[in-house]
């Protein structure tokens, strides 16, 4: 039988070792902003705040509900039914995740666009595919680009 001081010597310390691993809280949504490999990028000659605005205008446009919206911090995701139709239910919705860097002056804008497969049996969980259309990407730039949310901007010195 276990004394109860050995009892209290096992537990105390495991019981340490939990609340040290605890820290701070997580934001599992947060983590897949890392800008990785899987981002597509491109430089504006721009100020942060005009990509930003720029960005969550041409994606409201086509369609995705937006479910981060973080001036702060630059990120920016949503999602759409696969005819853009924020209601439609399917397999093959799209999720897009961007973030907004500065970039000396301007702005960097990362992209990275999945589809949401569903899996499992009978679809109780999802899995996402990333996209790596070069095509798609530069039609999203361009979109962004050419964007006039605010009057027009013109870089420093033209």
């Amino acid at each position: 039988m276990v004394s109860l001081g050995r009892l209290g010597a096992i537990l105390i310390p495991v019981a340490m070792i939990s609340a040290c691993a605890g820290g701070a809280a997580l934001q599992p949504d947060r983590s897949i902003f890392s800008l990785d490999s899987n981002y597509q990028r491109f430089t504006y000659f721009m100020p942060i705040e005009e990509t930003f605005d720029r960005t969550v205008a041409v994606f409201k446009e086509a369609g995705y509900k937006l479910d981060v919206v973080d001036r702060a911090t630059g990120q920016i995701s949503g999602r759409r039914g696969a005819t853009g139709d924020k209601g439609a239910s399917s397999d093959k919705d799209l999720k897009f995740y961007a973030l907004v860097l500065p970039k000396g002056a301007d702005s960097e804008l990362g992209v990275k666009v999945v589809q949401i497969l569903k899996s499992g049996p009978l679809g109780s969980s999802n899995a996402e595919l990333i996209l790596n259309d070069p095509q798609m990407y530069q039609y999203t730039f361009r979109r962004i680009e050419n964007r006039n949310t605010q009057g027009t901007y013109s870089p420093p010195g033209v």
